[in-house]
């Protein structure tokens, strides 16, 4: 018969499907949050004695080991780790390794699969119509961020995935049917600024995801629902098929999951424009920075200037005072070096030294006199002495000095 599993809290139809005469009913909501995204789950399950069949909408996937340099490689990453977007890191192996994962995880230890059946040709179609939206939606994806972006973005898929099957596992005495399909590809965006990619295939639970800066590979692939039933008898196994096959989400909550996602991608919108304009402006604080920093250097160049004239003029100044210091009273110059040296050795072979008139004039004496005196009447004469008087100087002559 066909069912309806209305939400517990609120009575909205959650989900339909076709169940035997007898089986009761449950479904909830969850709104999941992560730090970039959220998510809505649909949770429900029907049941009778020991027979219990649970339905849950599924999960992305990001594959952990990333083909050629992708964007999604999960360095260090576990194998059902979570992103902060609520995509899960894991590794991608055939569907058989996939469904005895999944038993064991639902039962906490390794069990033994007895049987394996492919998806039934109503399922097929369904996953197939799913999966085809889903190739459309990534195609719109490309050009979309090409337009938005106003920079060329141009994308390839590179492979498709798309596979599905129901495993049989026995533990204790009990039946555990585990179903489920998966759809997805690996694609190639080539440059590109933020952009907002959002799932706009008729599956309503896929992930609106915001990717930043230039993507070289992209692999993920989704599980649309997850579906499993534990019972005592391996008849049931009819009616957990059965189900499979029918089992619908309602409109009413595949509009109210399409709501969430388009208020996900608006929210990852914002933030991509927000990003964008904070990096603009961050762009532009270091060009206003470094022109502050420019004109500083400029005004030090110029006091630098400044103070490098001002030492320069110094430096003349002590100059022409060093050169005034050493010039004689009446304008004569200091005598060169050269010049010095060749007086001295002069000097030295005649035994003379060389004395200064009160004229300008030069004139040379003994180097055995302390001192040369000149006659104030005629600067002529002149008398030098030894060990004479240090402090007396006679009357009528002054005292002449080294040159």
């Amino acid at each position: 018969m066909q069912m309806t599993f209305n939400d517990r809290n609120t009575g909205q139809p959650l989900l339909t499907a076709e169940v035997p005469e007898g089986f009761a009913s449950e479904a909830y909501l969850n709104l999941e949050q992560y730090p970039s995204n959220r998510i809505l789950k649909v949770y429900g399950k029907t049941y009778k004695d020991n027979c219990v069949i649970y339905y849950q909408t599924g999960d992305c996937y990001i594959l952990n080991k990333s083909p050629q340099n992708g964007i999604f490689q999960a360095f260090g990453k576990q194998d059902g780790q979570q992103n902060e977007s609520g995509h899960y890191y894991a590794q991608l192996y055939d569907i058989k390794t996939d469904l005895d994962r999944t038993a064991a995880n639902l039962l906490q230890k390794q069990v033994r699969g007895i049987q394996y059946y492919g998806l039934s040709d109503r399922l097929a179609a369904k996953a197939k119509q799913a999966f085809d939206a889903d190739i459309r939606n990534t195609v719109q994806e490309i050009q979309t961020a090409s337009t938005v972006s106003s920079i060329p973005v141009s994308g390839i898929i590179r492979n498709y995935l798309f596979d599905g099957g129901m495993g049989v596992y026995e533990d204790e005495g009990k039946i555990l049917a585990v179903c489920f399909y998966r759809f997805g590809m690996e694609f190639n965006l080539l440059k590109g600024p933020p952009v907002v990619q959002e799932n706009l295939s008729n599956e309503p639970f896929g992930h609106a995801q915001a990717v930043f800066g230039t993507i070289a590979s992209q692999a993920n692939w989704t599980v649309p629902f997850i579906t499993y039933m534990i019972s005592d008898k391996k008849e049931d196994l009819n009616a957990f098929m059965h189900f499979v096959d029918t089992v619908d989400l309602t409109p009413q909550v595949t509009d109210y999951a399409r709501q969430i996602r388009q208020q996900v991608a608006r929210q990852q919108e914002q933030a991509a424009m927000a990003y964008t304009a904070q990096t603009q402006a961050t762009i532009n604080a270091m060009w206003a920075q470094h022109n502050q920093q420019w004109a500083a250097v400029e005004r030090n160049r110029e006091m630098l200037s400044k103070d490098l004239d001002s030492w320069r003029a110094g430096q003349e100044q002590m100059r022409q005072q060093m050169d005034a210091r050493f010039t004689t009273s009446s304008g004569a110059s200091f005598e060169s070096l050269d010049d010095r040296i060749q007086r001295m050795r002069h000097e030295s072979m005649m035994g003379v030294e060389t004395y200064t008139r009160s004229d300008g004039t030069e004139v040379e004496y003994s180097n055995r006199a302390d001192r040369v005196f000149e006659n104030n009447l005629d600067n002529t004469v002149h008398f030098g002495t030894e060990h004479y008087y240090d402090d007396y100087v006679p009357d009528g002559w002054h005292e002449l000095h080294k040159k």
